[in-house]
């Protein structure tokens, strides 16, 4: 009988001691701010192309191939489910395409940098054609232009020409609004947001012309300038007021430094600026994608040749993860691997997304696409 109760004693024990641990364990995870990138799995996608925009959004993807101006709509797990491919000359041309976005009901829009932009059918014809008031007066843009988001009926989105403003107007990003927001069922459009007197841009100083980026998380909107490591919060509901600054502070950011003149210029010539390719986010988290850049000591040293040396640009510019948490502040920077080339959307910063692999880096031919499954993991 006394073998039997320290028998039990002894499982009673090792059960509280196991319970213990593992809610420490538990508590420890959910108090931490150090995460991890995981590769849970890929997938590969029967198309090959030079893809440089996409969204994900509810099992759905779409892709832009911009060499043969073609959209191709994925699920998650890597079917081709449709494509379209557009003219690029004529009068039903559709190209340049630097915006591709799912509204929050999962219609897919695509548009340009000067407009206009496009509401697509489920196999990707064209639904409507949304068209803003004035012509725009960009002349320029970046792919993968993460500048147009959907906020209650209408569309935010980065588009100057306003009174025949552009951003190469002088002080433009000190004096002038930065968004509009267009009421689609009207056609009608009205500025928003300014730069806020947080932003080094907002001096009036000359520095490398940013582009600008932003996404929306309910009612608030998260604004960014590629270079400068800082992120920017408004209010939608009061007129688009600035709520605060978020510093970035990353342990590496590469900034040039002011310019003497408007004809001074830094891009790979001198140096490599770090860069801010996206912020997603959700009312708890919000996540940083953004690399160090490369200084001018380091740059001077190398002796590139362009374009030939491009690829080395890789290999000494490292990319990151860094996520911040309404409570808890900044984790730690989360590097990514050289192996992943492109990320275009994470629709919740806690969940898995999809990174487009480089297959030039690893040194695999292949006659598809592949993308790695990944999932940023608090430790």
């Amino acid at each position: 009988m006394i073998y039997r109760h320290i028998l039990i004693a002894f499982l009673a024990y090792s059960f509280l001691s196991c319970s213990s641990s593992e809610k420490s364990e538990k508590v420890t995870s959910e108090t931490s701010t150090k995460w991890e990138l995981q590769v849970l799995d890929s997938i590969q996608v029967d198309y090959m192309g030079n893809i440089s925009t996409g969204d994900f959004r509810d099992g759905m993807g779409m892709l832009y191939d911009y060499t043969a101006n073609t959209l191709i709509k994925i699920d998650y797990r890597g079917q081709v489910l449709s494509t379209k491919a557009f003219p690029k000359d004529g009068p039903n041309s559709i190209s340049f395409i630097s915006t591709i976005k799912f509204d929050p009901d999962g219609n897919p829009y695509i548009g340009g940098h000067d407009g206009p932009y496009f509401e697509l059918n489920e196999d990707l014809s064209v639904k409507r054609k949304i068209e803003m008031p004035f012509a725009s007066q960009s002349f320029g843009g970046l792919m993968d232009a993460k500048s147009f988001e959907f906020w209650q009926d209408k569309i935010i989105l980065y588009y100057t020409g306003r009174d025949e403003v552009g951003p190469f107007t002088e002080n433009y990003l000190r004096d002038y609004f930065l968004l509009e927001m267009l009421n689609p069922a009207t056609g009608e459009s009205s500025p928003l947001i300014r730069t806020p007197e947080t932003s080094k841009f907002s001096t009036g100083l000359l520095y490398e012309r940013p582009s600008i980026s932003f996404t929306t998380v309910e009612n608030d909107l998260l604004l960014y300038f590629n270079n400068e490591p800082k992120i920017h919060r408004f209010n939608l509901l009061d007129s688009g007021k600035h709520i605060e600054t978020l510093d970035l502070n990353p342990s590496k950011f590469i900034e040039a430094p002011e310019l003497k003149d408007k004809y001074e210029n830094y891009g790979y010539e001198k140096l490599v600026e770090g860069n801010i390719f996206g912020v997603f986010a959700n009312q708890k988290h919000l996540v940083v994608h953004y690399s160090e850049g490369i200084s001018e000591e380091v740059f001077g040293s190398q002796n590139f040749t362009f374009p030939k040396d491009f690829p080395r640009l890789v290999e000494l510019n490292q990319s990151y993860f860094k996520m911040y948490d309404a409570e808890k502040g900044w984790s730690n920077e989360v590097p990514i691997p050289k192996k992943v080339k492109q990320i275009f959307a994470i629709e919740n910063p806690t969940d898995p997304f999809f990174a487009l692999r480089n297959d030039d880096y690893i040194g695999e031919e292949q006659d598809y696409l592949t993308f790695y499954k990944l999932q940023l993991v608090q430790k």
